[in-house]
């Protein structure tokens, strides 16, 4: 089974895009010592500056970190409810104690910014144009990774949060078993509170889902898998589906 999420929300889009990209960054340092994974790696860490830059994002996750501590009070009772407000207090504690701009240190590294810019030309990190970034990819694989983890680490509270809120929102859900006849299936208007449609479909029936939602009633149609299109065209055969509806709030049954 495959498993494609659709936020709802800016919000939710923006928080998956970004952890999209930490978890890109971790793999690319660690799984291969290759001086071609780092400087993907490199480039990714640039893609997080820019995708995290909005002065607003720490406020949106801090005043949603208050709202599930608040609600995790509630709870008391539940030992599980406990923990997760203990999680919830370390992810603010984090963020709160980095006083910079998202990325601050990295924007004042003038050779770090130098060789951002050169990577919007095709080819301009070669060897004769950065002399020292060529000097660099030849140091030893773990010097290279301590660089880069030091230059993510002080990033690393905005994805420590996020990726608690990410994991309430996925466990506070509720599924439902769907069928789309011919490739089309629509659904009665979503509860407001509902920031994220999961698909879950079989690998083997090769289909992606094009999602329209609104308060109003949600649309998927499946398209056929296209090794040359960006879009497929649309299958007009049956799909067995699971469709997940996922909250920050607590979701009615």
């Amino acid at each position: 089974m495959i498993t494609f999420e659709h936020p709802l929300s800016e919000r939710v889009r923006n928080f998956l895009r970004i952890e999209y990209l930490f978890k890109r960054f971790q793999d690319e340092i660690v799984c291969s010592d290759s001086v071609w994974a780092h400087h993907l790696a490199l480039a990714t860490l640039f893609d997080i500056m820019e995708c995290a830059a909005r002065a607003e994002l720490k406020l949106d996750i801090l005043q949603e970190l208050e709202r599930q501590k608040q609600m995790m009070a509630q709870n008391r009772d539940r030992q599980s409810a406990l923990l997760l407000q203990e999680d919830l207090k370390q992810v603010a504690q984090g963020l709160l104690g980095i006083q910079q701009k998202f990325g601050q240190h990295l924007r004042e590294n003038e050779w770090l910014m130098a060789i951002k810019q050169r990577m919007l030309v095709p080819g301009g990190t070669s060897p004769f144009d950065v002399p020292s970034y060529y000097y660099w990819q030849q140091r030893p694989f773990e010097e290279r990774k301590a660089d880069l983890q030091n230059w993510i680490r002080t990033l690393m509270p905005t994805y420590d949060a996020i990726s608690v809120l990410l994991s309430i929102l996925r466990k506070n859900s509720r599924e439902v078993n769907c069928f789309a006849k011919h490739g089309n299936y629509q659904h009665p208007s979503l509860a407001q509170n509902i920031h994220m449609l999961s698909i879950e479909v079989d690998e083997a029936d090769r289909a992606i889902p094009e999602v329209s939602a609104n308060k109003y009633f949600t649309h998927i149609r499946f398209l056929a898998v296209s090794d040359e299109r960006l879009r497929g065209s649309q299958l007009d055969q049956d799909i067995r589906f699971k469709m997940i509806m996922s909250s920050f709030d607590p979701v009615m049954e």
